[in-house]
């Protein structure tokens, strides 16, 4: 199946949370080209097995998040690309919202949305994260893509892949590069098309110093460039 989105699933440490995740895909209104990397033989492994809609692409061991993301990038083949975070959910519309958004404004390379904030998947929010606008003068101060962005895939033809020397601020680095090669990005404002689940292991709150050093040091890699 090859439609217009592909989403992107780094399905390690991802147990409690793989089976909802790929039902959720499975349920959206764009029917998307999902990609699994699972660790060979492991439970996650044999959960994206259950699901036919499922490419999987089983490693030896165990990647990082961004080195498994850019091996399901290269084995899409699709125009748009989403990364699906085990833990997020989308809203039914949500993919098929955001594609259109780049069919339509084409001078736009990424698109992303606001997200409600839950303390359980399928809880009620506690709150939202309403994201910031602008380009690399704003992104170098902050990282306001959010975790469910959708771009184009043919941006990694350009400007290349996720860095993966970086555990945790891989795409924060990957947005600064797009916005200073002059790349565009789309916030869908009104109501949030996600929910972003809050907790202490996920990847960038599992080793905070680390990932305020690799922010840090995505930052200053584009400083120059945004002349602030």
């Amino acid at each position: 199946m090859t439609g217009r989105v592909t989403a992107i699933i780094s399905a390690y440490y991802a147990e409690d949370y793989i089976q909802g995740r790929l039902e959720n895909l499975v349920g959206q209104t764009e029917k998307v080209d999902i990609i699994a990397i699972a660790e060979k033989g492991s439970v996650e492994a044999g959960i994206c097995a259950r699901f036919p809609q499922v490419e999987i692409i089983q490693t030896a061991d165990i990647p990082g998040v961004y080195e498994a993301w850019n091996i399901g990038i290269k084995a899409s083949n699709t125009p748009y690309v989403t990364n699906a975070n085990s833990d997020d959910r989308l809203a039914p519309n949500a993919l098929k919202k955001m594609a259109d958004i780049l069919d339509k404004e084409t001078t736009y390379g990424v698109v992303y949305p606001d997200v409600a904030i839950v303390e359980e998947i399928g809880g009620n929010p506690i709150g939202e994260y309403r994201w910031l606008e602008g380009g690399l003068d704003k992104l170098i101060k902050a990282c306001f893509l959010g975790p469910m962005p959708m771009w184009r895939a043919n941006l990694h033809k350009r400007f290349g892949y996720f860095d993966e020397s970086y555990k945790s601020a891989g795409d924060y680095e990957f947005w600064m590069r797009l916005a200073a090669g002059g790349v565009k990005f789309y916030h869908v404002r009104g109501e949030p098309l996600g929910s972003y689940l809050k907790r202490d292991n996920s990847v960038e709150h599992r080793e905070p110093l680390r990932s305020l050093w690799e922010s840090n040091h995505a930052r200053m890699k584009y400083r120059e460039v945004a002349n602030v």
